[in-house]
């Protein structure tokens, strides 16, 4: 089977992943049409990172009516499609299915995703940047 979470979005057309996509569309501010041809992975770090490599905003279910899929236990999972995904986002972080066998599945999301950090420029790379950029005006 191919990585799932290299799997595009308009690739996914029925089964448990539409139906996840969807769950994750009701509790999240991001709309899978803008990621058609993104990889999951993408779309599923936007629903964390929805204003891109701004501020994480956890993944929830209390707005919404029903998300059985996200709400499910990660360990009660039968084989198949979430479960593989489930199992490539804990290698991903670096873990084991089994770590997050008592956590429900948004919850391995908001732990597994890749985070995104803003490195703050030192005063010397401030510094070096501000020469290029001087040298580049000279130039001309």
């Amino acid at each position: 089977m191919d990585r799932i979470l290299e799997l595009k979005l308009a690739e996914i057309r029925e089964g448990e992943l539409l139906a996840l996509i969807e769950e994750l569309e009701q509790t999240c501010p991001v709309g899978s049409r803008d990621f058609l041809g993104s990889p999951l992975l993408f779309f599923l770090t936007q629903c964390v990172y929805p204003d891109g490599s701004g501020k994480r905003v956890p993944i929830t279910t209390k707005f919404v009516a029903a998300a059985p899929l996200l709400e499910a236990r990660v360990g009660m999972l039968p084989d198949g499609p979430l479960r593989y995904l489930c199992g490539e986002l804990a290698a991903l972080s670096r873990n084991t299915l089994e770590t997050f066998s008592g956590s429900k599945v948004y919850m391995l999301f908001n732990k597994t995703l890749p985070k995104f950090t803003m490195k703050s420029s030192t005063e010397k790379q401030k510094r070096w940047d501000g020469v290029i950029g001087q040298r580049r005006s000279n130039r001309g």
